[in-house]
């Protein structure tokens, strides 16, 4: 087609039952994500995309408080494989117990996780 386009590889929890995949005798069957949790996933990911689109929540541990929040690895590891991050989506009416306001989650998301660009959604 000619054309050169940035490519976002987005990811999901197995358990969402987000992707499907056709097998050989005809049976779909449901995507398993769990490869890129793994250690090394984000090279294999450089290898074909410009970036990862996480939902916002993989970035965050869990146990993370207002003030005191702790990054999962997944920011650090793609950025060392020179991939950009995504996440998705932000909602200002639906936020983590982290965040007493979107601007405290877009504060976490850009100044404390280096995210690119994030996906928001309206609140209705």
């Amino acid at each position: 087609m000619g054309m050169d386009l940035n490519l976002v590889q987005l990811i999901a929890y197995t358990d969402w039952n987000e992707t499907q995949e056709k097998q050989p005798d005809g049976k779909w069957i449901n995507y398993s994500y769990d490869w890129m949790f793994k250690p090394g996933a984000m090279q294999q990911i450089a290898q074909y995309a410009d970036g990862i689109g996480p939902d916002y929540h993989m970035l965050v541990a869990d146990g993370s408080t207002p003030g005191h929040v702790k990054l999962t690895a997944m920011v650090k590891d793609a950025h060392a494989s020179k991939l950009q991050v995504h996440p998705y989506t932000v909602r200002a009416d639906q936020l983590p117990d982290y965040a007493t306001d979107v601007n405290q989650l877009y504060d976490v998301l850009y100044n404390q996780g280096g995210c690119g660009r994030a996906v928001y959604g309206l609140p209705g």
